[in-house]
């Protein structure tokens, strides 16, 4: 388990120093005495403050957040598209990890103030995008189990077989609110 946790952090790490090439709007966490922090640092500077410990948000929060009308978070589905097509959290972003890194997609996000929550099937994927996005300076969150935690937390199933636009369908269809 702890190589398979340290090559998804050295991929995260080989994502985020290829999008810095060229990508202006990025917001840089603070670096001490105004040098220009590099993805490792920043990295480092990510775990320290967590203290290693992925950031977990659980998708009943999410979902009270989304019924509430609240925004809490801005919501990135790092699935493939046609996943993302099947179902998602309603509101989510469509950015699947392996577009996520380029600058037009960075360009998607928010650049402060809005909690960046990644989503993806099981929590894998979204934990691979969390490094990714910490070396860059981002300060993402997690949803626990992905869409495996929505399904199995909230009372509204994402998917069956077609989600339109941002409509919640349950099992056998829309749920009726």
């Amino acid at each position: 388990m702890r190589k398979l946790e340290l090559a998804a952090a050295a991929a995260a790490l080989a994502l985020a120093s290829g999008a810095l090439a060229g990508d202006a709007g990025t917001p840089a966490a603070p670096h001490p005495a105004g040098a220009a922090a590099v993805p490792g640092d920043r990295l480092a500077d990510f775990f320290q403050r967590t203290k290693g410990i992925t950031r977990l948000v659980p998708a009943s929060e999410v979902w009270e957040s989304i019924h509430a009308g609240s925004k809490k978070y801005f919501v990135v589905d790092v699935r493939p598209a046609e996943d993302y097509a099947k179902g998602h959290v309603p509101g989510a972003v469509s950015l699947p990890i392996d577009v996520l890194f380029r600058p037009a997609s960075l360009a998607k996000l928010p650049a402060r103030g809005q909690t960046i929550l990644l989503v993806c099937q099981s929590g894998h994927t979204e934990s691979m995008a969390l490094g990714g996005l910490a070396a860059l300076g981002y300060e993402p969150w997690a949803m626990r189990f992905g869409m495996i935690g929505w399904n199995a937390e909230t009372s509204v199933k994402a998917g069956s077989p077609v989600q339109d636009g941002d409509a919640v369908h349950g099992v056998g269809g829309p749920i009726e609110k």
